[in-house]
């Protein structure tokens, strides 16, 4: 099983400055909020935000960044993108298959704004 490699993260802050700064697309359902913007990497990265405001627990985060994660390390964009998760506090409530569901929908409306 291959690991998730640093150079799929956003590791600086001037990364998610970009980001943030003057997103190219958002898409959000009540869980999640995407902000993407295209990046002349080889590969997209992604940054994961879950704030403690958000959800409370540690693990409880730690949780949703994992599911996140995996979800992006399978699931590649054919486009290479600068990707910021938010998590809000509904996904707290959503159990593991229900934070994939809400993944694959976002990830398939970003998929279909980002395409070539």
């Amino acid at each position: 099983m291959p690991t998730f490699p640093h150079s799929a993260k956003l590791s600086q802050p001037s990364h998610y400055q970009r980001v943030f700064g003057d997103p190219a697309y958002k898409v959000s359902n009540h869980a999640f909020l995407l902000l993407a913007v295209p990046t002349s990497a080889r590969s997209s990265r992604i940054g994961i935000v879950v704030a403690k405001k958000h959800i409370r627990r540690a693990t409880r985060r730690n949780r949703i960044k994992r599911l996140v994660r995996e979800h992006f390390r399978l699931n590649p964009f054919l486009t290479s993108l600068d990707l910021v998760v938010l998590a809000r506090s509904a996904a707290d409530r959503l159990d593991n298959p229900g934070v994939r569901r809400e993944l694959v929908t976002l990830w398939q409306q970003l998929e279909q704004k980002a395409a070539p």
